[in-house]
């Protein structure tokens, strides 16, 4: 996530807004370059923690050991993909609020 925020400091432009999104495309919230570039890779950190602190708890003592090695890859590649595609739609300018 830090080298799709690193393609996207490199490749969009100065102006450029990042969307964040909220749950769907209508719910994005459009932050500035710099504040989109940052917030993605922060929320996937966070992510990251959360659920591999689970995984290594007590908690998930019962689980599946496979839902336990699937769980924390699989939702970082999630959001990978969100933050992808909120860059290439910053790439394209398609700002709501622009219009």
């Amino acid at each position: 996530m830090i080298g799709a925020s690193g393609w996207g400091a490199a490749g969009l432009a100065p102006g450029a807004r990042v969307p964040i999104h909220l749950g769907s495309a209508q719910r994005a919230y459009w932050a500035p370059k710099r504040v989109g570039l940052v917030v993605w890779p922060t929320v996937g950190a966070l992510c990251y923690g959360v659920l591999g602190g689970i995984s290594a708890s007590g908690v998930a003592a019962g689980w599946v050991p496979g839902v336990r090695d699937v769980l924390v890859p699989a939702v970082m590649v999630v959001l990978l993909g969100f933050q992808v595609g909120a860059l290439m739609l910053a790439r394209q300018g398609r700002d709501p609020g622009l219009k």
